[in-house]
């Protein structure tokens, strides 16, 4: 069971990862036509959970429960979170 929650976990992060990279468009399903941005108006911490969410149009509830389930796995989602946050620019309203 935990081999699936990895397999998630790495798919949806280098679905992401590579896209960013690429510098292109996301093109319908998940992702929608936004940009990848820290929103820390409407986060918790720094806004890296709600801007992940903003962008992949996931429930910000969902994400944050993802992020806490890779902190407790061999803690993992603390230095993620932080790489998040230097990476991801400001939401500019």
């Amino acid at each position: 069971m935990v081999w699936l929650f990895r397999l998630g976990i790495y798919l949806v992060g280098g679905l992401t990862a590579w896209q960013v990279l690429q510098g292109t468009e996301p093109v319908g399903g998940i992702l929608s036509h936004k940009a990848l941005a820290l929103d820390s108006a409407n986060g918790m911490v720094f806004g890296v959970c709600s801007g992940l969410s903003n962008y992949t149009g996931i429930d910000v509830t969902m994400i944050r429960f993802l992020w806490v389930a890779a902190v407790f796995y061999r803690g993992a989602g603390v230095a993620l979170y932080i790489l998040a946050f230097l990476i991801m620019p400001v939401l500019e309203r």
